[in-house]
């Protein structure tokens, strides 16, 4: 029997690994569920009788490597460490298409640059979002998507590839390719670049369209401008489809 750890910040994708677990026989695998200590709100995690992990605790990561078989990284929000992936078997299902846009929210520089975008569950290496793909799943990004639209999508794609494919990880029936080229990452500090809106900055209406929508998501606050009074402006962008 395999002991796999869940480690993630996403309650959809954790309900939704409960659901799929339950299908896997006892003798094959136990599933225990974790959120990363960086979380500030894990109110609902909680509730779903997950405990706290510190991955940047010695203590943590010894306990995960003696009591564990398998790591799986579900959107949890601290990057595991060297000693953890390279001492157990980690995987990482990343809501991007690997290589393109690795690092932070890959659905908004999508959106920007035109890359593909999709989900990725890769096995981890001591690199963010490197690492052997095993399995992948592309999806469409439209003219009026927002960053939240295009990120559903990608979520939506993830618990295909959980269903599907599940006790395949558990087990190591799989096969990995590496990556053919290293592609691209965006950090924390990229991101937080495009918020900051230059009012004077000249692109095409296409180009400004694409940052905003790129920039809204839900009822986050993101895009923003300092307007002469000093004020900070948020905005959002509203896309409506005619169908």
């Amino acid at each position: 029997m395999k002991k796999v750890l869940i480690v993630s910040d996403n309650v959809e994708l954790v309900t939704y690994f409960k659901t799929i677990a339950r299908t896997i026989p006892i003798e094959v695998a136990q599933f225990h569920y974790c959120y990363s200590v960086i979380n500030k709100s894990p109110r609902a995690l909680k509730e779903m009788g997950m405990f706290v992990v510190n991955m940047k605790s010695g203590h943590d990561i010894s306990s995960i490597v003696s009591n564990y078989d398998l790591v799986i990284s579900a959107h949890c929000k601290q990057i595991f460490p060297k000693t953890l992936v390279e001492s157990i078997r980690c995987i990482n299902i990343h809501p991007g298409l690997n290589p393109h846009n690795r690092g932070w929210f890959p659905q908004v520089f999508s959106i920007l640059n035109k890359k593909p975008i999709g989900c990725t569950i890769h096995l981890m290496d001591s690199e963010i979002d490197h690492g052997a793909i095993i399995y992948q799943k592309e999806v469409k990004i439209d003219s009026w998507d927002t960053s939240l639209d295009v990120y559903q999508r990608v979520v939506d794609a993830e618990k295909i590839l959980i269903k599907e494919h599940l006790s395949d990880l558990v087990t190591e029936n799989y096969t990995c390719k590496t990556m053919e080229i290293e592609g691209n990452y965006n950090g924390i500090r990229d991101f937080k670049h495009l918020t900051n809106l230059d009012l004077k900055h000249e692109a095409s209406l296409a180009e400004h369209i694409d940052l905003l929508r790129a920039l809204t998501h839900g009822d986050f606050k993101n895009a923003y401008f300092i307007d002469g009074k000093g004020n900070k402006v948020f905005v959002r962008l509203h896309l409506e489809n005619e169908q």
